[in-house]
């Protein structure tokens, strides 16, 4: 009834994912754009609410999905293992396995306000995008390990290729590629707090990252357990993960965090046109198998209006 009443009201109607809460919003009226449709100010209320907000049966096109991140964010950036499609995106490549929950550059020095997707082809079978509240998994943590998380910071190390290094400070720090040097490094450790670089030798750069697994989400204010601890790592080494002083973090926290997180996860199944938008200080998101290789996922990463971002 009162999705009839809304749709009435407006040209779309909202009814939130039964279970998980994340914002849905269906357009009712042949033609509509989520560009012309969404403001900032509503995006961003919709993040503050639910985490995450998905638009369906709307009509953007892979550019219009382009101009309405632009709109609604401060500054855009990318993955520096990924290939731009449009200005602003890059198209999901990441295999078929599947991919952990993770925080996009979760484990990397500069982590962006927003992730977003667009479905410009769906699967016909399985290959759902996974999406998962950081605060309810923090809430459902035992009060232990909940404890243990607000109270220690993790560490993640790995190696990692130099060029990528390269290209991803000189998308951050907005400089041209080939005047990134080990100055820059250095940079970065004196200006983010946790971070360190340090060359290997030509081709390597060793990174080490001190960071909470809690984050205080930028739309809502409150706490989340979200991180990359279950991530992939499909371009880069896999990072070993510690708390911050090196000791093993147990087996029964890990197992908690995987038994936590899986039951506070949603799958969602691609429709072509679909629009989704992640508060990526709250929700870590992933993928199951692709059991379907024609399905095409654009991504992009942005800095939210207002915030911090460089």
């Amino acid at each position: 009834m009162l999705a009839h009443t809304q749709a009435k009201a407006l040209p779309f109607y909202r009814h939130p994912t039964p279970c998980y809460g994340f914002e849905c919003v269906y357009a009712v009226e042949p033609g509509l754009r989520v560009f012309d449709s969404m403001d900032t100010a509503a995006l961003y209320e919709d993040l503050a609410h639910s985490g995450a907000v998905i638009y369906r049966d709307f009509s953007d096109s892979l550019e219009d999905f382009n101009d309405f991140v632009s709109a609604q964010s401060s500054r855009v950036t990318f993955d520096p293992a990924r290939k731009a499609a449009t200005a602003n995106t890059a198209e999901i490549e990441a295999g078929v396995h599947e991919m952990g929950l993770h925080r996009e550059n979760g484990n990397l020095p500069f982590n962006p306000d927003l992730q977003w997707f667009y479905c410009l082809e769906a699967a016909s079978v399985g290959s759902e995008t996974t999406l998962c509240d950081g605060e309810r998994v923090l809430f459902d943590l035992s009060p232990k390990t909940r404890k243990s998380f607000e109270s220690r910071a993790i560490r993640y190390a790995r190696r990692i290729p130099w060029h990528n290094v390269r290209r991803f400070l000189s998308i951050e720090l907005q400089l041209p590629i080939d005047s990134v040097t080990d100055e820059h490094l250095q940079q970065v450790n004196d200006q983010v707090a946790g971070q360190t670089y340090r060359r290997i030798d030509q081709n390597l750069i060793a990174s080490e990252l001190v960071i909470s697994a809690v984050e205080t989400s930028c739309f809502s204010g409150r706490k989340a357990f979200c991180n990359s601890m279950l991530g992939p790592s499909v371009n880069y080494e896999p990072p070993r993960i510690t708390w911050a002083d090196g000791e093993e973090i147990a087996l029964e926290i890990w197992d908690e965090i995987k038994e936590v997180t899986a039951r506070n996860t949603y799958s969602h199944f691609w429709k072509k046109g679909d629009i989704v938008v992640i508060d990526n200080t709250r929700v870590m998101h992933g993928r199951r198998r692709l059991d379907d290789i024609s399905r095409r996922i654009f991504g992009a990463q942005s800095y939210r209006i207002g915030g911090n971002g460089q």
